[in-house]
Order: structure tokens, then sequence, then C-alpha cells
């Protein structure tokens, strides 16, 4: 992170950089990236990580994609409780509207 400002690029993918990092480093890396790239002026930041913390700094210029696919993502086999999106977009919308802005 602190060589990015010598390459300028109009975007930028970080891979699972959480990866083998304890809670605390977690946190604060992101908060970093965060802070990186909502900056006036700075290159479109991907973040792809197959997990993140609860509770993380987001901040309000920031859209958050989650993709649910892959093998391990168990098969809806008709209850109420699993995989109802419509139920995850609900939640998502009320966590937005509650999520601390930076």
């Amino acid at each position: 992170m602190a060589l990015q400002d010598l390459a300028q690029s109009p975007f930028r993918v970080v891979d699972e950089i959480n990866q083998g990092m304890d809670p605390r480093n977690e946190r604060m890396v992101h908060e970093r990236m965060v802070d990186i790239a909502c900056q006036e002026n700075t290159s479109q930041y991907f973040l792809v990580t197959p997990k993140l913390l609860p509770g993380l700094k987001y901040h309000e210029k920031m859209k958050v994609h989650v993709i649910n696919s892959g093998e391990h993502i168990p098969v809806a086999q008709g209850i109420e409780s699993e995989w109802d999106l419509s139920h995850m977009a609900k939640i998502a919308l009320a966590v937005r509207r509650s999520v601390a802005v930076a």
C-alpha cells in the first residue's frame, strides 16, 4: 500500500489480503484500505475475499457486492430460513442504514 502513490492506475484489485491475519490486524488493514480507497482522486479498489469480519469500518462512498456461489454453498431444500434472497436483501438494507459511516 505504501508504494501506490508512485504508480497511477484507474483501478486496483486486492486479492485475499486478509487471509492468515488475526482479527486485530485484519481490522487495521481494512480500515487503512478504506481510508486510501475513499480519498479524492484515487484509484477504484476491488477487494476480493472469501470472508470479512463483522463490524468493519465502511465509508459512504463504498459499494459492497456479495457473491454467493461455489461448491460449498448449501442447496436450499424448500426450508424458509435457507437462502431467502428477499429476506437477505431486507437485512442488508437495514444494516446499510445502521452502519457507522466514516
